[in-house]
């Protein structure tokens, strides 16, 4: 590891469990305090201000994503080779490669999530959350995480990859295995079981793409083989299982946490649900104000590929940057009242799903699935609020911040 001045704020980031409660306040004395310390645990700085993380996200040529999910947690050599007996990790899903590959890769992914596309799965996602809500709405009460926020955007994005339904559970809890592997800290033992489940993900994935190239339908996969995806990689399959595997993962994990954090944010204070119910129409801009406050993505690595000044601090080519989106969020400087929730809030340009070259191609879909679930639950359930006197568990990790259950009842 270099030799850096460990400044106090960065030796005191504790990545996965100091901040786990109050995030936003030590990001706030970051960007007062210290706006770009040095944290010795993951080896990286910590870019904390508005427009300091925008100027990195506008340059990917000067800051890399090679390195985008590198949190240095430890691996066990175990949990290695049993990931060995799949495909090798290959960075070709647009969130983690750069120059040409990211141009090919994203501009592939956009053709797939095309806003035809997404205009049309929006009778599909009507149903899909009537279905749900018709799930639990006579019982007067409900789990909104497991039963709703979570189990929409994963229909959402199986129908969209042609997943057969009687598929759906064993893939359901081969994801489930490899966001542990990548959020939590584990037992070796633990480790290698998740690996297991994702070597088996793999090979699943592999065995649809062989039968999407026999028998192509109208789905995702099929087209990324249509589009020659990877027709001029030296492993396409890998490269295939890669994209597919990463489509999972980020298409309904993030989507799910803005519709729980959401409904938090939104109940905290009745008075906010009752405005939305009166008045529907504000319901896009509530969901960019959930996305700016809370939303999922917390922060991503950054490599420099050349000396760089980010603000005021000199740094050579080879530093790792944890660029704090959430930070950048409640920026003061960018925002008025940063910490307050306004649903009706004006120019309201905040980083929750990137910017420039790495801004988020599943945006409009996530956007769509929240607007649709916020109308249907607000029409339905005018009266809903949350339990009383319950825990609000939040799940923290590196990459995301949301919650894992939020209890709601109604008369």
């Amino acid at each position: 590891m270099t030799s850096h001045p460990f400044l106090p704020l960065g030796a005191s980031f504790d990545p996965l469990h100091v901040q786990v409660e109050k995030p936003y306040d030590f990001y706030a004395q970051v960007r007062q305090e210290e706006p770009i310390p040095y944290s010795p645990a993951l080896d990286a700085y910590l870019v904390s201000r508005y427009d300091d993380v925008r100027a990195i996200l506008s340059q990917p040529e000067i800051f890399s994503s090679k390195d985008v999910f590198d949190f240095r947690m430890e691996i066990h050599p175990e949990t290695i080779a049993e990931l060995m007996k799949g495909y090798p990790y290959m960075p070709h899903t647009p969130i983690g490669c750069d120059g040409a590959k990211h141009k090919k890769s994203k501009g592939t992914l956009q053709k797939a999530l095309s806003p035809q596309r997404v205009r049309s799965m929006e009778p599909f996602i009507r149903e899909a959350v009537t279905r749900l809500i018709d799930a639990f709405i006579d019982k007067k009460e409900a789990e909104i995480i497991s039963q709703f926020a979570y189990p929409l955007p994963l229909e959402v994005i199986f129908t969209l990859l042609g997943i057969p339904e009687e598929d759906r559970d064993r893939v359901k809890k081969d994801i489930d295995y490899m966001q542990m592997l990548i959020d939590l800290p584990l037992s070796k033992d633990e480790q290698v079981e998740c690996a297991r489940h994702i070597v088996a993900l793999q090979h699943y994935c592999a065995n649809l793409i062989e039968e999407r190239r026999k028998h192509p339908g109208e789905d995702i996969i099929s087209d990324l083989i249509r589009y020659g995806f990877a027709d001029d990689d030296p492993r396409p399959v890998a490269a295939l299982v890669d994209h597919i595997t990463g489509l999972i993962f980020a298409g309904h994990e993030t989507t799910a946490q803005l519709i729980g954090s959401g409904m938090v944010l939104l109940l905290k204070e009745p008075s906010r649900w009752q405005t939305l119910c009166e008045h529907p129409e504000y319901i896009p801009q509530a969901i960019e104000e959930i996305l700016r406050l809370q939303g999922p993505a917390q922060g991503f690595i950054r490599t420099t590929t050349q000396e760089v000044m980010i603000g005021g601090r000199s740094l050579p080519a080879g530093t790792r940057l944890l660029v704090l989106y959430a930070s950048a969020n409640r920026d003061e400087c960018q925002f008025g009242n940063a910490d307050h929730f306004d649903m009706q809030r004006q120019s309201n340009h905040h980083l929750a799903f990137g910017y420039g070259a790495h801004f988020c191609a599943g945006a409009p879909l996530a956007r769509l699935e929240g607007r649709i679930a916020f109308e249907e639950l607000t029409k339905r359930i005018p009266l809903i609020r949350l339990t009383p006197d319950q825990p609000l568990e939040q799940t923290f990790s590196l990459r995301t911040y949301g919650y894992n259950r939020v209890y709601v009842q109604w008369e």
